[in-house]
Parts: structure tokens; C-alpha cells; sequence
């Protein structure tokens, strides 16, 4: 007998989230296991051409139901390995025709929204090499450590192609405790795998390994595919809200989020504009902080042992008591009780997986 996965696109967040190659992959994975799965393989109603995203929430119930179906918390681990270099589309073609490991990384995180707008590529330069940053800028709720997984297998397949070396070198640090089945990390990872604290997943590249060549280097071929890429970032950047923009810039800030001022400048608005467009879309920025500070409070709450005190600083609240008084408003429950409600998922530490 066949499983089925059923899936309900009539309510929920609608925000565009992922390519539908990549569900369409996934797809794959479970059909091997014999389990149906629901057609994710067309556009949104309306939507003119195939690259248009799936919304959010079918994608994070497909994610959800497909987990449960396999009884496999790795799964994300078995989508990125079952992900083929053309599934990355013109992103895959301008990083495969990079000059070096580094350009390509650079490449990934400055077009990675043409696949995904549920997450944030930032890449940052180290005294010891290099660091593709990925956040979440949708709340992808209980997915959350499937698509970090399968980003992290994509991103190294992809590098071991580009370098035909191995990756052993890298270090990736996923946010949270390290979950019983973290050998299974080993089966799909070269690089070193740690877990510890924050909501963001690291990708760590030493200079030696990013100075690698690639094998696929193709100057003319890197310039086209990034010219293409260009334009379709930039028409993605017209179709979005104001208010979805200051969301990603939020998301992928650090501790300290930026005010009215930095944000307008970000997007080459006034502040008084800013805020007269936000109003148009029926949003404040008190509204966006608002919702950051609440999930990040709960992604650490749940997620590692930072006191209330601790996650209270770090949200930029002056006492503890007024981010209480916050997140009980948020929530319904304090942040003590939030805690003591989340399933236990072993100690939270920052050992490697190796």
C-alpha cells in the first residue's frame, strides 16, 4: 500500500518561499520511499512562468508531512544529496562558472534568493577565510532544521564539483542542540559539523580551500549567467513590498537591528517615506521589530540554554521584565512558560558531530 501526503493551499501564510524544483526533488525522495506525494510541480495560480515560488505555508506542510511520513528527522539531509547541479538553475550555472571557490560562494549568496525567499545568504570575509551566513526570513517553524540540512548538502555537493577536492576542511555550525541521529551527518558531510548557539547557520571555508580553482571556470560563461541573474534579481526586487523588504534586512542583521534612518538609506528612501509606505501596506516598523524580536526569542528559547536575562540584552531590552511583559503579548505565555511547554531535545552543547 501507497502513502499519500495531502497538502492545504486554502489557508496560511501565501509569501513566496522556494523554487518549485526543489519540492519537485523532494518529491522524488519520498516516491523512492513509495509514498505519494502532492503535486508542488505548478506555478501558483496566476503566476506567469515555472520559476514563480511556492507559497510558505504548502511547502512547509509538504516538509512537515514528508518527515513524518518517512519517521526520517534527516531528510533534508537526503533532499540536498538528491539535488543535481541543474536544479539550481541559473544561480548553479553562474557559480559552476566561477573562477575560484570563493567567487562561487560570493556568487551563491548574492543570487540564492532567485531559488529561495525564505532565507538570507550573507557572505563575509574571516581573518582565516570566509563564511556564507544563512538566515531565515520566513518562519519555517518546525522545517527549520530540514532545509538548514539540505542547504548545507547542497552548498558543499556543489563546491566538491566546482574543486573536485574534498571539504573536510570546512566547518558548518547549525544552530541548537546536536540531535540524536548527528552520525548521520557523517553520510553526507565531509566538513565538520558542531552545534551550539544562535539561529543561523555558518558555513566556514579557510583561505587555502577558497583560493581552490575551479574545474568548470569559465569566464565568458560567468559574466552571461550573472548578467541573467541580474536582471531577474532586480525584477524580484520590484515585485516586492516595502514591507517585505525591511523584513530580509531585519532577518539578516545581528544583534543590534537597524533604526528608521539606516533602514530608509538601505532602501534608498527618506525615513518619512519609508514609514508612508510601510503605512500602505497596512505595517509599522514597531510591527516588523516586533516580529523579529518574537522569533528570535522563542528560536533561543527553544533552541539553547540562554537565560531569559541573556536572550532579554540581546533582543535590546533594558530589563528583563519588559521583555516578559513583551512576549507574554505576543505569545500568551511568559517566557519561563514558553520554555518549560518545548519537547526536550537532549543537551544543548556545541560538540562536533565528528
Amino acid at each position: 500500500m501507497r502513502a499519500g501526503l495531502r497538502r492545504d493551499t486554502t489557508t496560511g501564510d501565501s509569501a513566496p518561499a522556494f523554487h518549485p524544483v526543489y519540492l519537485r526533488v523532494l518529491g522524488a525522495v519520498l516516491a523512492r520511499r513509495g509514498i505519494d506525494a502532492p503535486a508542488l510541480t505548478r506555478p501558483p495560480a496566476g503566476a506567469a512562468d515555472d520559476d514563480a515560488m511556492v507559497p510558505l505555508t504548502p511547502a512547509r506542510e509538504l516538509m512537515t508531512a514528508a518527515m513524518a511520513a518517512t519517521a526520517t528527522p534527516w531528510l533534508g539531509l537526503e533532499l540536498g544529496a538528491a539535488a543535481q547541479t541543474h536544479t539550481h538553475g541559473l544561480v548553479g550555472s553562474a557559480a559552476f562558472a566561477s573562477e575560484t571557490l570563493d567567487a562561487a560562494l560570493k556568487t551563491i549568496a548574492r543570487y540564492a534568493s532567485l531559488r529561495t525567499r525564505a532565507l538570507d545568504f550573507g557572505w563575509r570575509t574571516t581573518r582565516g577565510g570566509g563564511e556564507l551566513v544563512i538566515t531565515t526570513v520566513l518562519d519555517l517553524g518546525p522545517v527549520r532544521g530540514f532545509v538548514f540540512d539540505a542547504m548545507l548538502v547542497i552548498v558543499e555537493r556543489v563546491l566538491q564539483s566546482l574543486s573536485g577536492q574534498s571539504l573536510a576542511a570546512a566547518t558548518y555550525c547549525l544552530p541548537g542542540p546536536a540531535p540524536e541521529w548527528r552520525e548521520r551527518y557523517r553520510d553526507h558531510l565531509e566538513g565538520d559539523v558542531v552545534f551550539g548557539r544562535g539561529d543561523r547557520l555558518r558555513m566556514q571555508f579557510p583561505a587555502a580551500l577558497l583560493s581552490t580553482p575551479c574545474l568548470t571556470a569559465d569566464a565568458t560563461g560567468h559574466a552571461r549567467a550573472a548578467e541573467a541573474c541580474a536582471r531577474l534579481l532586480d525584477a524580484q526586487q520590484q515585485d516586492r513590498g516595502i514591507g517585505e523588504r525591511v523584513r530580509m534586512r531585519l532577518a539578516a542583521s545581528a544583534d543590534v537591528l537597524p533604526d528608521a534612518v539606516e533602514l530608509a538609506a538601505h532602501l534608498h528612501l527618506s525615513p518619512r517615506s519609508l514609514h508612508r509606505h510601510l503605512a500602505a501596506e497596512g505595517l509599522g516598523l514597531r510591527t516588523l521589530y516586533d516580529e523579529l524580536r518574537s522569533e528570535r526569542a522563542r528560536c533561543w528559547l527553544r533552541d539553547t540554554d540562554l537565560s531569559v536575562e541573556r536572550i532579554a540584552e540581546r533582543l535590546g531590552y533594558a530589563e528583563a521584565s519588559n521583555f516578559a511583559r513583551c512576549f507574554k503579548r505576543w505569545t500568551g505565555l511568559t517566557p519561563r512558560q514558553y520554555r518549560q511547554q518545548q519537547p526536550l531535545r537532549g543537551h544543548r552543547d556545541s560538540g562536533s558531530a565528528r
